[in-house]
């Protein structure tokens, strides 16, 4: 079901169940009125009438009496009187034309004594028995009667609050597909304008309306998500283009040599230093290989990951020996803050092999750039963070080239003549943030400074 309809059923069930509820409690209470208003008159009625009985001053006999009451026709209809003395005994009884003689039984007749009054309703007629006691004389008197005014007046009621009922449960469906038409037609228009916007038109945007509603938090958020999909499907374009390049490059180098080789015959060292060279791509090519697939294996989530507790100044103090596998050149100097009181504080929960690799970059990096090949390694806490700051020595970062380090395959002009494929610092970047981690870049022209942070462990679900 469309949610236009769903709201048009939902606000019109919504509507009409409050209609109803209002329109029989209405009719209910306006029930109620009548019958309070009509047990009074007969209770009036019937002490009217035993007082007439037994007061003999006014000349009153029971023959009299009888006409009295046949007069009240209009008044009260199907009206029957009956007058109890305290022996049960009849003392006086009027009935209208065709209305059954009113009778109460021994045990009603007793009850009344005690409670003084008692109503009935029977037969559609509302009744009274009133129990009447005098400085000399004691009666009962049974009342009952057919209210005719106030069930007609009940009955024009019920007729205007059905059609009230109906009438309003039509213009209530009617104005709910007015408004759920005018409250879907934004969103309407929104899904019409995301169903036209394709990968090949990602710079295209939803509209925003004036109003600062949720329809412009949508329009807003979707806005949002086509930036970051546009972001992403130019950096793997990016990233396609140039893994492509690079790829081809060593195994057209590769071809080629091998090519030329065939052609003719060749002297040992000849043979030697070609495959020597071919060695030399293959390694780059490896080495490519795994980079772009450690890149792959942290571009997801952790989920699939294998994570543990790791004590961040143990990975550091892997790095040196590392360091120089890599280039006899290469080293790094450690300091450490003063270690936190709480040894949990030291631990990181992660990847050990994915950080190590991460951490291992930055500091190849700040040693291929260094005059000295050093990189120095700060180690300090904050409140809920581990922090690892890596400065070197080198020319610095322009700054216009700052927000471009991270992309991959990306190389500065000042590093055109270092080995590399421009891939460590984005793979870092890569890591740090699956681990929920920040890395901060200051630069000047006397070198660079990145800042490592990292959620200690036990604050690693709450980031």
């Amino acid at each position: 079901m469309k949610i236009r309809n769903r709201i048009t059923f939902l606000f019109t069930a919504v509507v009409i169940g409050i209609l109803f509820l209002v329109c029989y409690s209405v009719f209910y209470f306006s029930a109620l009125s009548r019958q309070a208003d009509f047990r009074k008159r007969l209770k009036v009625r019937a002490i009217t009438t035993v007082r007439l009985l037994v007061n003999k001053n006014d000349g009153i006999d029971k023959e009299q009496l009888k006409k009295l009451d046949q007069t009240t026709f209009t008044a009260i209809q199907q009206k029957s009187i009956v007058v109890y003395n305290y022996k049960n005994e009849v003392e006086y009884e009027f009935n209208d034309t065709g209305v059954d003689s009113l009778k109460k039984d021994t045990a009603v007749l007793n009850e009344v004594k005690k409670v003084n009054e008692v109503y009935f309703y029977e037969k559609e007629r509302d009744g009274v028995v009133v129990n009447y006691v005098d400085q000399s004389d004691k009666y009962i008197t049974i009342v009952a009667a057919y209210d005719t005014d106030g069930f007609a007046r009940l009955k024009e009621l019920k007729f205007i609050l059905i059609v009230s009922f109906f009438s309003g449960a039509a213009i209530t469906f009617l104005s709910g597909l007015f408004f759920s038409y005018r409250l879907v037609k934004p969103i309407k228009k929104i899904s019409g304008e995301v169903h036209e916007i394709s990968s090949q038109n990602l710079s295209r945007r939803i509209a925003l309306g004036r109003a600062k509603d949720e329809l412009h938090e949508l329009s807003s958020t979707f806005n949002d998500l086509l930036t970051r999909l546009q972001d992403s499907f130019e950096t793997q374009r990016r990233f396609i283009a140039n893994a492509s390049h690079e790829l081809s490059t060593p195994l057209t180098s590769i071809s080629s040599q091998l090519e030329i080789t065939l052609q003719n015959e060749r002297s040992m060292e000849e043979y030697k230093d070609v495959l020597y060279s071919v060695y030399e791509d293959v390694r780059n090519l490896t080495e490519l290989t795994r980079s772009l697939l450690e890149i792959a294996k942290a571009s997801g989530t952790t989920e699939g990951i294998e994570l543990s507790l790791i004590r961040m100044d143990e990975l550091l103090m892997r790095m040196p020996a590392e360091l120089r596998k890599i280039d006899a050149k290469y080293t790094a100097e450690l300091h450490f803050d003063m270690f936190p009181e709480d040894e949990k504080n030291l631990l990181v929960f992660g990847n050990a092999d994915l950080l190590f690799s991460a951490i291992k970059n930055i500091l190849v990096n700040a040693c291929k750039y260094s005059e000295d090949h050093l990189a120095v390694v700060n180690l300090y806490f904050t409140a809920n963070n581990i922090n690892i700051k890596v400065s070197d020595s080198g020319p610095g970062i322009k700054e216009e080239e700052m927000h471009l380090v991270f992309q991959p395959f990306y190389r500065s002009t000042d590093a055109k003549a270092r080995q590399g494929f421009g891939l460590g610092l984005s793979l870092a970047l890569r890591i740090i943030k699956l681990h929920k981690g920040e890395i901060d870049i200051q630069s000047n022209k006397n070198g660079s400074v990145f800042i490592i942070s990292l959620p200690v462990a036990n604050e690693f679900y709450r980031v």
